[in-house]
């Protein structure tokens, strides 16, 4: 259709702009949670992500997870999507496990841990608290 490059134009310069973040609870074979302590929070841990390029999602959080951690996970499923603000974006939580890689630092990452439910680090922040157990279904 002659319109169609127009209209796609149209709708693309009309409509908001967000950004897309990918994020993961993932766990090892004893149920524990990847956390990372990222070296530029002040909250400093918390679990792994980053934001997506043009790329699938899942392998969006694979390739985060292996550039920063040098640890490879399998990905099980999405878990929720979430709208948030500063900067405006959607979130998209997934579960998943880790199936290899020995951890390495990067620039963006100085320690990691398995970290059992309520044992939580210094550091961690509430929310992340919240979500971890959300999408563990251990909410009360």
């Amino acid at each position: 259709m002659p319109f169609k490059r127009f209209k796609d134009w149209v709708v693309y310069r009309a409509q908001s702009k967000f950004l897309v973040a990918v994020l993961g609870v993932i766990t090892n074979e004893e149920g524990q949670v990847l956390l990372l302590k990222h070296v530029y929070r002040r909250e400093p841990w918390g679990i792994p992500g980053g934001w997506m390029e043009l790329e699938d999602p899942e392998a969006a959080l694979e390739r985060e997870i292996y550039e920063e951690t040098q640890l490879k996970v399998e990905i099980t499923g999405l878990a929720k999507a979430i709208y948030g603000t500063k900067p405006n974006r959607v979130d998209l939580i997934f579960t998943g496990k880790i199936v290899g890689g020995t951890f390495a630092r990067s620039s963006e990452i100085s320690e990691f841990m398995y970290c059992d439910v309520d044992a939580w680090p210094e550091g961690l922040p509430m929310g992340q608290k919240k979500l971890i157990k959300e999408i563990l279904g251990l909410l009360e």
